[in-house]
Order: structure tokens, then C-alpha cells, then sequence
């Protein structure tokens, strides 16, 4: 219990400096992708085709149901064997265009395997056949294509098909810009080369992702489906012809790291309560560069709770309007003073926690108005240079940068 208490309090600093999706940020992420073995397309039925033991069931003396039945179980087999599978490697860059809409350019290196492939080509097996039937002419011409065909069977083992880069442009939808949890979805498509057989590449893909925020990093899950077309194919002396469009699904894990290009700016309409707004100076007066915004906290919270009223918000949006157009080169400082809960000390660890958990609450609307973390400090433990009554207070530090 107190291993997770410390582990909450460690991360709550990291996930209030989480930038979050913000307009003009630029992202940075590379990923890798596992596919789920959800293939299809005519790659994957030709992999099949190539790979059935078409001879394996011509010998002598089985009857023509025997013969069907055996045809089908060696159908069934075969595609259970035979399976495709693709793996992916993604790194790109992405820039948030607008509120909620990102662009972004990928480079993806796909390899595709299959599972159990033959490695004597059907070929061979009319080849070893004819040998077969010179050797030991007593015996059947399709006893020895059973033989034959046999040999190819066993010779099977793992084998990548096909080895592809691309070059992808995407768009991206974010439902919760500037949250620390912040779930999306991607599209796109781009164009590349076949490196194992030749030919040109057209992909597309969709995924569906959730991103967490802390600090100016983020980590991100991606489920996504993409299908990979083959095209322009030139016929290469290999004996896997690679040609046609495969289909998979993946989950993705990924990392990545986001800069600031540019400070956000809000409207330029700001609500006439901003002019209202009490600014009060304490007892002492603060040093030089330092300006302050002081409310009572039930102006801003329901009592005795981290809720943010209806008027309290309103408050909120207008101070951070101020904050955005006249005060954009400060820092700010959340301070928090929680009335001492009766019976306890004023250090007890859950009121130190009401305090922050108040603050985060700020912070997240804060954020919604587009003002980024970096400007945003918390505290909740108050300042030494100010004398307050015993009422619960929220205050505002506006620290010049130096």
C-alpha cells in the first residue's frame, strides 16, 4: 500500500510537466509492431497454392473416396501450416497542425514470413519423379510422384518472403488535446520499394491508439490494420514469386519525445473578467518580478472537495486568458493552502495529497486553455512569504523568467 502511495507521489510531478497534444508541437516516436496472424490477401493464397503436396496423394491402390478425403484433410493441413506473418518498424515525425488534427511523415520497414515453406520447388518433384521411375522401373509412375513429392513435404522450414520499405504520410484525430492521456486515431498511406524480389510498394493503413503524456515524452498503444500491394512486380530467378497484396492486423508499442516549435496564443477577445479579477498583495510585499492572483478556495473548489464548480471555472478561463495575452513570458506558480484537518498535524501526508490533487485539477484546465506545462509549477506546501488567516486559499505566483 505504501510502495503504490510513493509511486503515485513520484509520478504526480512527471504528469503535471506532461506537455500533452498541443498545436504547434512537433513529435518525434519510433515504434515496433507485432503482427497478430490475422493475414490475408492473394499473397497468402498463393503462399498456400506454391506450398500444397499436390502429388502426395496420387499413389496406387487408394480408392477415389479415400483419395478425396485425403485431398481435403492435406488442404486443411496445409493452411494451418502455412501461415503468413508480418512484423514492422516504424520511425517518423509528426507536427500538430491544428487543435486536434496532426500530420505526420513515417518511414516503415515491413518483413513478411512464412511459417513451414517449402524449399524444392514443384518442379523438382516431376524431376525426381522421372529419376525415381529410371531406377526402379517396376514401379508406378504415380507412386513415384507420391515418393517424390514426399521429399518436398518434409523439406520445409521458416522463410521471409518479402522485405519491404516505405516512405507514409498520415493524419491523425486527438479526442483530448493537451490531456496526459490522449487517445487518437491515424490513417495514411505511402509508396516504396520490394527489396527481396523487386517491384514497387503501395500501402495503406488505419489504427486506433492511445498515448500517455509525462514530461515532454509519451508512450503510445496502437492496434492497426494495414494492407500491403505489391505492384510493378518483375519475375526474378528466385523460387517464391512474392507478388500480390497481404492484409494484417498489429498492435504496436511505441516512444517518443515532443518539442515546443512555437507558444500558443489564445483568441484575441478576452472576456471582460479578466478586468475584475482581485489581485491582492499580502502582508509582505513580493519581490520585484513576481505578481500575484489571490481567491478564496471556495470561489474556485465545492468545499471540502478537488471539484471545480461551475463559476469556479469560469474564473479559471478568464485568468487564463490573462495569462496567455498579458503575461506570457511568466512562469506559474500553484499554491495551495488547505485549512488543517481537526484532530491531525498540518504535515499529515493526506493533506499534503488534497493539496495536489486541488492543484492538478487547476493545472488540467489550465492546460485545456492551451497554455503550455512548461510554464505551469506546482506546490501546495504555501510560501513563507505570506501571512493568511486560517481560510483555505488558492494562489497564483507569476514569476518573470530570468
Amino acid at each position: 500500500m505504501w510502495k503504490c502511495k510513493w509511486i503515485f507521489l513520484f509520478l504526480i510531478p512527471q504528469i503535471l510537466s506532461a506537455e500533452g497534444f498541443q498545436k504547434g508541437n512537433l513529435m518525434l516516436f519510433g515504434s515496433g509492431s507485432y503482427g497478430l496472424g490475422m493475414s490475408s490477401g492473394s499473397l497468402e493464397r498463393y503462399t498456400e497454392t506454391y506450398n500444397f503436396p499436390t502429388y502426395l496423394f496420387y499413389r496406387d491402390g487408394v480408392s477415389p473416396e479415400a483419395r478425396n478425403f485425403y485431398f481435403y484433410a492435406l488442404t486443411e493441413f496445409n493452411s494451418d501450416q502455412v501461415q503468413l506473418n508480418s512484423h514492422l518498424g516504424e520511425m517518423g515525425v509528426q507536427y500538430a497542425l491544428f487543435k486536434y488534427v496532426s500530420i505526420g511523415l513515417t518511414g516503415v520497414y515491413q518483413s513478411i514470413e512464412a511459417s513451414n515453406l517449402r524449399q524444392l520447388e514443384p518442379t523438382f518433384v516431376l524431376l525426381a519423379a522421372n529419376q525415381l521411375q529410371r531406377q526402379y522401373p517396376s514401379s508406378s509412375y504415380n507412386d513415384s510422384l507420391s515418393s517424390a513429392e514426399l521429399l518436398s513435404f518434409l523439406i520445409r522450414k521458416d522463410q521471409r518472403i518479402s522485405s519491404i520499405t516505405t516512405g507514409n504520410l498520415d493524419f491523425g484525430i486527438h479526442f483530448l488535446p493537451n490531456s496526459v492521456f490522449d487517445p487518437y486515431i491515424r490513417f495514411g498511406g505511402g509508396i516504396g520499394n520490394e527489396r527481396q524480389s523487386g517491384g514497387n510498394v503501395q500501402r495503406f493503413f488505419a489504427g486506433l491508439g492511445l498515448r500517455f503524456h509525462f514530461a515532454s515524452y509519451f508512450l503510445f498503444l496502437e492496434a492497426l490494420t494495414t494492407n500491403t500491394y505489391i505492384v510493378d512486380y518483375k519475375a526474378q530467378v528466385n523460387a517464391f514469386r512474392n507478388r500480390g497484396n497481404f492484409e494484417e492486423s498489429f498492435v504496436s508499442l511505441g516512444f517518443g519525445k515532443q518539442f515546443s516549435l512555437v507558444s500558443t496564443t489564445e483568441e484575441p477577445n478576452v472576456a471582460p473578467a479578466v478586468q475584475t479579477l482581485e489581485k491582492t498583495q499580502q502582508a509582505e510585499s513580493p519581490p520585484p518580478g513576481i505578481k500575484t492572483f489571490s481567491f478564496l478556495a471556495n470561489e474556485i473548489f465545492e468545499p471540502k472537495t478537488t471539484r471545480v464548480h461551475v463559476e469556479g471555472r469560469a474564473k479559471l478561463d478568464a485568468l487564463a486568458r490573462s495569462f496567455t495575452i498579458e503575461y506570457p513570458q511568466y512562469e506559474i506558480l500553484i499554491i495551495n493552502y488547505v485549512a488543517p484537518i481537526p484532530g491531525t498535524e498540518e504535515e499529515d501526508p493526506l493533506h499534503e495529497q488534497f493539496g495536489i490533487n486541488r492543484s492538478f485539477a487547476i493545472f488540467q484546465i489550465l492546460r485545456e486553455k492551451n497554455i503550455p506545462a512548461a510554464r505551469i509549477v506546482n506546490a501546495t506546501a504555501g510560501s513563507t512569504r505570506y501571512e493568511l488567516d486560517s481560510s483555505e486559499r488558492v494562489l497564483f505566483e507569476l514569476r518573470a523568467k530570468p
